[in-house]
C-alpha cells in the first residue's frame, strides 16, 4: 500500500526595509526561488499589491512519507529565520487526508 501525504499552507512576512512594490517583489521572488529549489515544493505570492512591507506566500507539498513532510516543514521554518530582509509573522499549514491504494 502506497500512501500520499499532502500539506498546504501560508507564510506571512514583514519586510521593514521595503519602501516600494519593486523592492518587495525583489525580496519575495528571491525567497520563492530559494524555497522552491531547496525544498521542492510549489510556492506562490498571494500578497496584496498595495502593501509594500507585508507579503504572503502560499505553498503546497506532496510526499510518500509523513515523516518527510514534517522534516521539510521544520527545515523551511529554520531556513526562513536566516533572512535579514524580513521577519516571519506567521507560518501556518494544514495536512490534507492521506490518500492510499
Amino acid at each position: 500500500m502506497v500512501a500520499v501525504y499532502t500539506v498546504h499552507g501560508r507564510i506571512e512576512l514583514f519586510l521593514p526595509a521595503s519602501h516600494s512594490l519593486k523592492e518587495r517583489r525583489r525580496v519575495i521572488n528571491s525567497v520563492k526561488s530559494r524555497i522552491q529549489n531547496l525544498f521542492n515544493l510549489s510556492v506562490v505570492d498571494t500578497s496584496d499589491d498595495q502593501v509594500w512591507q507585508r507579503a504572503t506566500l502560499g505553498f503546497a507539498m506532496v510526499s510518500s512519507s509523513f515523516r518527510g513532510v514534517q522534516e521539510t516543514l521544520e527545515a523551511i521554518d529554520r531556513h526562513l529565520g536566516g533572512y535579514p530582509e524580513f521577519e516571519v509573522i506567521d507560518f501556518k499549514y494544514e495536512y490534507l487526508p492521506a490518500v492510499s491504494d
